[in-house]
């Protein structure tokens, strides 16, 4: 008796399509992206969960153990929990890269920075232990090597160790500062101060405290810093890239509305009609005033950046 074409596919040993060796290559990358975004969803967060950073990088690791961003970042959270040697590990692994895939310019320089960290932290550990056994040398302990040693470690870390965590960017260019330089910066006149840590997400202007923002609201202010006016779909894109998850596009509209309504007296965002590619009516496009400049200060680690192509991935 013939069979119709869905009884076909639901018999026993039909085989559906088989996906082809990009299809599936196409999905790895898919889940690889999405693991790495969630890990840096939970770092980024107004509660920042570094475990559940982890756990995700992980699961990215599992898929390509040589991934050089998920290693990179993995290093990093071990690096903030001393864990050097682990750190070490990761951080060489990023470094060394894959076919496809390498760190920017600003990783590989961090990279090999933490890298320089975890072992002179691992030195100076090894020169801790090597007290404690009072390590002796024909029956004499010998302190004039290791206090020689300690000398050199002590001039390492005043150059190497000055805990190199954080970003400076503006619309000029984009330095590495300390974390005394990172809490000591305050705005000029004119001047947007955009700044995130692990005691949260703040936006100050000259003469005036700080103001909490979440972190959607803090990253939307970063893509918004643009020269060219970016309409609610390309934001929408970013901010679900940069986040993490994905958002709504009525999600996007609200957090312009928010965003406006909390700082109304600052006139911080700026609107018109733009064309758009895929409508033949106009549609409307953001972006900071350009009366004010922005700075962004952040974490050295976290993947913050705006939506134009020369941009910096950390």
């Amino acid at each position: 008796m013939e069979q119709s074409e869905h009884l076909k596919e639901k018999r026993p040993g039909h085989r559906f399509p088989r996906r082809t060796v990009e299809e599936m290559e196409l999905r790895r990358k898919m889940r690889l992206n999405h693991f790495v975004r969630q890990a840096e969803f939970f770092k980024l967060s107004e509660t920042p969960d570094f475990v559940q950073a982890k756990k995700w990088l992980l699961q990215a690791l599992r898929i390509e153990k040589n991934h050089p961003i998920a290693n990179y970042r993995l290093g990093y959270l071990l690096y903030r929990e001393h864990q050097y040697e682990l750190a070490v590990y990761h951080f060489k692994t990023a470094l060394d890269g894959t076919e496809t895939d390498v760190l920017s310019e600003t990783q590989l320089m961090l990279a090999n920075t933490f890298l320089v960290n975890c072992g002179m932290a691992i030195t100076r550990e090894a020169l801790r232990e090597l007290e404690d056994l009072e390590f002796r040398i024909e029956g004499e302990i010998d302190q004039e090597r290791i206090e020689r040693y300690r000398a050199e470690m002590l001039v390492q870390e005043e150059n190497m160790l000055d805990r190199l965590y954080y970003r400076k960017i503006t619309a000029a260019h984009e330095t590495i500062i300390n974390e005394e330089q990172f809490y000591d910066i305050r705005p000029d006149k004119g001047e947007l101060l955009l700044r995130s840590s692990d005691d949260g997400k703040t936006l100050q202007v000259f003469g005036k405290p700080a103001e909490s923002l979440n972190l959607h609201m803090f990253l939307t202010l970063v893509l918004l810093n643009q020269k060219s006016f970016q309409p609610y779909p390309v934001l929408q894109d970013a901010l679900s890239e940069l986040g993490g998850q994905r958002i709504s596009y009525n999600y996007m509209r609200q957090l312009i509305r928010r965003i406006r309504d909390q700082f109304v007296t600052l006139n911080l965002i700026e609107s018109t009609s733009i064309s758009s590619p895929d409508s033949s009516r106009p549609v409307q496009g953001f972006r900071i005033h350009p009366n004010w400049s922005v700075t962004i200060l952040c974490r050295a680690d976290d993947f913050i950046h705006p939506i134009q192509k020369e941009r910096s991935d950390v």
